[in-house]
């Protein structure tokens, strides 16, 4: 077996045991999973596949095309379950390594794929999203793709109308995932381009016909939408969903401070972001090499982090599509940083910032000093010990590796630190179950529930309660008058309420109810009440 092939096949082992290990192992959780879960459960259900629906109402926040693959999903493990809402997620994130691998290998060697493939399944944020039924992951990998494709166009003049045509294809995909933000792709190889004074040779007439395909691509879908939705999800999809996340912001679009991503993505692309500042001064100089390569990686860095910190809508996840980038701008350092003095010296702060990092965490837990100021994390005392002190041994032995100049040793031992952090995530967060997962509630619900009964929620929508009762429908109250109305009724109700309302409606009103069940979901505190 060629060096290659054993870099692909670790990055598809590690990959497996990264995105797919125990992938059904915890249960949906609010708001987000049991929201995706539950229109895709109700695309099948309902037969359209064209509008996706959200309780009986039309969810025009996303396209369908997420959806759809949860579906195929669910058909190929029998039943629409967290694993199968998970997989397409996941899926994706292991073939985003992968296609990072062939990026790296493109731009520079194999060993850089390699090295960019293991940072960005190691790093933080990534492969724990990946492992979420969000839409982030999946866009991604077509994001990733159509960058890829414009690369190889705009270096193969004599392919260069079939790979804009690949291009096109994954850019209406994205598309069909998340929305228009896919065309971002174009002002980063613009941008590119115009730094190397050549933008002829990207602005022709095959990237035109890339244009047309991905449009035609989302035609197929939306012209069928639009006559079914009518125009109310025409201008919501236009000018709301498209335009308000970057221009409107607002609550409904996360609106956050300026400074967000400058404190969030550090932290989410740990432990690699120490490497970072290093990799991009370094990158650009002419005595590393390769500096055209490098400078596409950061023109694609710079412009998505740029773009989306002067948004007003923010997301961590947001910021998914340069992940790939930061990755193999550290994967190049890593492999090239060795030869000169300067990459030396910034690898040697970095390790020294991460060993004493881990040492001075442990300790704290150790004391028992973060304890004190917030009791619950005495419940995760053994588990945090137990974490931090292989993180404290890989660090430590990554250190002492790279003082004995031994690269790869020094490399792995990071690696295989976070790899662990990861696999340890995989059995430790279906413990947060009970305060993050709607079915315990759900089950006990139901157990009270007979024939001819029904559920509603009052001043409340709970995906996760749709989701796990698995009724097809729940009405949600909006009014006073509608839920007497609904109380005084001979049908016996269930109604599940926020406990803030129900105190509310009970100084209101006078009328006292009876608390059937109660318990915290996600923050939230939820109460059954019953007219029976």
């Amino acid at each position: 077996m060629d060096v290659r092939r054993k870099y692909i096949f670790a990055i598809l082992a590690i990959g497996m045991v990264l995105f797919i290990f125990n992938l059904g192992g915890r249960d949906l959780w609010e708001p987000d999973e049991t929201r995706y879960a539950v229109i895709a459960r109700e695309m099948n259900e309902t037969g359209n596949w064209i509008l996706p629906h959200l309780n009986g109402e039309v969810y025009a926040e996303k396209p369908p095309l997420s959806f759809w693959l949860v579906n195929l999903s669910a058909l190929f493990v029998g039943e629409n379950n967290a694993l199968a809402n998970r997989l397409p997620s996941a899926l994706a994130g292991l073939m985003t390594l992968f296609i990072t691998f062939l990026l790296g290998e493109r731009l520079f060697d194999p060993r850089v794929g390699f090295l960019s493939a293991m940072v960005l399944g190691t790093c933080i944020l990534f492969p724990q999203l990946s492992r979420w039924v969000m839409l982030d992951s999946l866009f991604t990998l077509f994001f990733l793709l159509t960058l890829f494709f414009f690369y190889l166009g705009y270096e193969k003049e004599e392919r260069r109308r079939r790979y804009y045509l690949l291009a096109g294809l994954f850019t209406g995909l994205a598309i069909l995932t998340k929305g228009p933000a896919a065309y971002l792709t174009l002002p980063i190889f613009l941008i590119f381009a115009g730094l190397q004074k050549s933008l002829k040779k990207f602005w022709c007439r095959d990237l035109l016909l890339g244009f047309l395909l991905s449009v035609m691509v989302v035609l197929i879908w939306w012209i069928p939408a639009c006559w079914v939705g009518g125009k109310d999800y025409i201008h919501w999809v236009l000018f709301k969903q498209a335009v308000g996340t970057f221009v409107e912001g607002g609550r409904h679009f996360h609106a956050e401070p300026f400074y967000f991503y400058f404190i969030r993505f550090p932290a989410e692309f740990f432990p690699w972001i120490v490497f970072l500042p290093t990799a991009f001064v370094l990158g650009l100089r002419k005595k590393f090499g390769k500096r055209k390569e490098f400078l596409f990686l950061s023109t694609w860095f710079s412009f998505i982090f740029l773009f989306f910190t002067l948004s007003k809508g923010k997301k961590d996840n947001y910021l998914l599509p340069l992940y790939p980038a930061a990755a193999l701008m550290v994967g190049t350092l890593w492999d090239r940083g060795f030869e000169s003095e300067e990459g030396k010296k910034g690898f040697l702060p970095g390790l020294l910032l991460l060993t004493l990092l881990f040492c001075a965490v442990s300790v704290l837990f150790l004391s028992k000093i973060p304890q004190r100021f917030y009791a619950p994390l005495i419940d995760y005392h053994s588990i945090a010990v137990s974490i931090l002190s292989y993180l404290v041994v890989g660090s430590f032995l990554s250190l002492l590796f790279f003082v004995k100049k031994k690269r790869w040793a020094s490399f792995i031992s990071l690696m295989i630190a976070f790899i662990l952090l990861h696999l340890h995530c995989s059995f430790l967060l279906p413990r947060f179950d009970p305060q993050k997962s709607a079915r315990v509630f759900s089950e006990r619900i139901l157990k009270r529930m007979e024939p001819g009964d029904e559920l509603k929620t009052y001043s409340l929508k709970s995906n996760g309660v749709l989701y796990y009762t698995k009724k097809p429908y729940i009405e949600s109250i909006q009014s006073k008058e509608r839920f007497f109305e609904i109380f005084n009724s001979p049908q016996r109700v269930f109604v599940v309420i926020y406990a803030e309302a129900l105190d509310r409606l009970k100084k209101e009103t006078g009328v006292e109810f009876c608390p059937l069940e109660q318990m915290v979901v996600a923050n939230w505190k939820y109460v059954l009440i019953s007219n029976r």
